[in-house]
Parts: C-alpha cells; sequence; structure tokens
C-alpha cells in the first residue's frame, strides 16, 4: 500500500454527525432504496433520544438532519433544530418540501436551520413524477417560492435554500432547464448528485453517468454551468466539486474509495439509533446488518466509536478490499 495506515482509534468524537430525523417518506424515489426495501421498522427520532446522543458530544460543529426518510415528516424537527443551534452547530438537510406548508415555513425560518436542500430531480412535471414517484412537482415549487418570499419578507438569510439534481441518463436533458427552473423561483443555489446504483428500480448502471459521459451529455452539462453564470447561480456537485468532474470521477488507482476521510471524520446515525460509517451505506451496503457498528439508543457513543466493530471496519477499510458499504463508493458515487 503507498499510504500508511489511518490509526483505527480515533481520540476525540467526530464533530459531524448525521442524524435520520424519520425512515418514513412522502415520496417514492425510484432511485432510493426506501422504494424498494424496508432495512428498519418505521421510526421517528424523538428530541429526547436526539438530545440523549449529541449530549454526548463535546463540540458537534455540523448536524446533517437526514437519511432514508423526509424530515419534515417529523413533528419535533423544528424543536430538534432549535436545541442543535443552542449548542452551537451548523444544521442542514435535504428534503422533498412536499410538506413545507406556509406554516412550516415560518418555522423553518424561526429554528434558525442553517441550510435547506431540495431534491426535485427535474425539471418538467412528467420527468419528476417518473423520478420522484409522486405527482408534487407544482406544489414543491410553489412552497420553495413561498418559502423565499417569506424569507425576502422577513429580512432572514437562512436557512441557504438549494435545488438538487440526482443526474442519470433519463433526466440529464433537463439539467439546463432546472437552472432555469431555479433562477425563476429564486434560488442561488443548484447541485447536481451521482447516482448511488444497486440494482433497484431507476438506480441501475445502465442509468449512470458516472465515467460515461458522451458529447451530448458533457454539452448539457456545460450549458447548464453557462446558464447558471448567467443568471448568477452557484453551480455545484456533491463532493466539494464540479459537476463535471464529479462525473468523470477522480484517478484513485485500484482503491478509489481511499481518498475519503468519514471513517475518521464522521458518524450516521439511523431514526432506530443504530449506527452505520455514512449516508450512502443504507444504499450501497450488500448485507445491511453487517454494516450496523452499534446502536446509540443502547451504548455510549464513545464505546461505539473506538469499539471492537468501528476498529474493524477501520482496518478493513485501509485493507486492499473495502468494506461492504464502500465497494461502490468512489467508483459510483462521490466522497
Amino acid at each position: 500500500m503507498d499510504e500508511p495506515m489511518r490509526p483505527l482509534t480515533v481520540a476525540e468524537l467526530p464533530r459531524t454527525l448525521y442524524l435520520e430525523t424519520t425512515n418514513r417518506c412522502d415520496s417514492k424515489c425510484q432511485t432510493c432504496i426506501r422504494t424498494f426495501l424496508t432495512n428498519e421498522p418505521p421510526k421517528d427520532l424523538t428530541l429526547a433520544e436526539l438530545k440523549g446522543i449529541v449530549d454526548q458530544f463535546p463540540v458537534l460543529e455540523r448536524v446533517v438532519l437526514h437519511g432514508i426518510g423526509e424530515p419534515l415528516l417529523n413533528r419535533e424537527l423544528f424543536e430538534m433544530i432549535a436545541y442543535l443551534k443552542a449548542k452551537g452547530s451548523s444544521v442542514v438537510f435535504n428534503s422533498d418540501a412536499i410538506s413545507l406548508t406556509p406554516k412550516r415555513a415560518v418555522q423553518l425560518i424561526d429554528s434558525g436551520l442553517d441550510e435547506f436542500r431540495v431534491s426535485m430531480d427535474g425539471a418538467t412535471r412528467e420527468t419528476y413524477a417518473k423520478i420522484r414517484g409522486v405527482d408534487q412537482f407544482a406544489r414543491v415549487v410553489e412552497n420553495v417560492r413561498h418559502l423565499l418570499d417569506l424569507q425576502q419578507k422577513l429580512t432572514r438569510r437562512t436557512p441557504r435554500v438549494s435545488l438538487w439534481f440526482t443526474a442519470i441518463k433519463a433526466n440529464l436533458e433537463e439539467l439546463p432547464a432546472f437552472v432555469r427552473l431555479a433562477a425563476d423561483i429564486g434560488v442561488p443555489e443548484v447541485y447536481v448528485q451521482r447516482l448511488v446504483f444497486n440494482n433497484l428500480g431507476m438506480a441501475v448502471a445502465e442509468q449512470s453517468l458516472h465515467r460515461t459521459l458522451q458529447d451530448r451529455e458533457q454539452r448539457m452539462i456545460e450549458e447548464a454551468d453557462e446558464l447558471a453564470r448567467a443568471y448568477g447561480i452557484a453551480f455545484k456537485a456533491s463532493g466539494l466539486t464540479t459537476p463535471l468532474q464529479s462525473l468523470h470521477g477522480t484517478a484513485l488507482g485500484n482503491r478509489p474509495w481511499s481518498g475519503c476521510q468519514r471513517p475518521w471524520t464522521l458518524s450516521y446515525v439511523t431514526a432506530n439509533g443504530n449506527v452505520l460509517p455514512c449516508c450512502i451505506a443504507p444504499f450501497s451496503a450488500k448485507n445491511y446488518r453487517g454494516a450496523l457498528l452499534g446502536n446509540a439508543f443502547t451504548e455510549d457513543f464513545s464505546r461505539i466509536w473506538n469499539g471492537e466493530q468501528y476498529r474493524q471496519f477501520r482496518e478493513t477499510f485501509e485493507s486492499d478490499v473495502p468494506p461492504d458499504p464502500c465497494r461502490g463508493c468512489g467508483l459510483l458515487w462521490s466522497i
């Protein structure tokens, strides 16, 4: 191996934590494993459970309140955000915005949320319905528009709102129109995500654009980039890169997962308290039960973080054969 093995134990608890506030959802996305498989019983995280977990951390710089489900369905969500903000954390979550009623828009702003990411995946009603599995395109557009109008009326800068687009072959032609949609609504940022595919629904290799971009597909991305510049919209990709860089991929040799720092810097807790190495694990793990590293409801997090299962996960991660949840990451997604 070219690089020395990183430590199997970490002195400090992570400063970034993903908390799945619910595994229920009001979308039926054809690219999401939740639409096709039930890995855990239906559950909403409670405020008391959240407090019991986060109070164990000396410092939490960033908390992400999403996972498999739709955060807005959790009735205690806004109290959770306010609690985390009072502890000094930056708080963000992805949402389908279907349940973003006018009342919830006010609560969202008042909670102190830092960033609100709206997943849409299409610029037309037809494509949105095909990928998201529900006919709610017009409602989502109106909900986001209302949120931004309310922010302007209240002269509030947060939450920062962005639109998210999982790029696949079935929707890439709409990416330029998606940027125009963002401009029309008044959204200042557009993010492109790569597909995590698991051979269910539309999450199949045939839909992936990663390292397979054809000339026309590249031109669609370049056109969207040019439009974003013209509109003054930030055009980015998950993984702190650009859409083209993300879809072209990175050259990490025979160990494409090895650039990831997540086993040492963050952790993910499901609504049932189960601890996973990251938010991609539910989508990528072939053996879901085998990917669990402990339970934050029944164990101290420090014991989990440096327990035998986490140590074994990190050791396998540093080997030439990645852990099960990491087999596709780096090849099929971005860190």
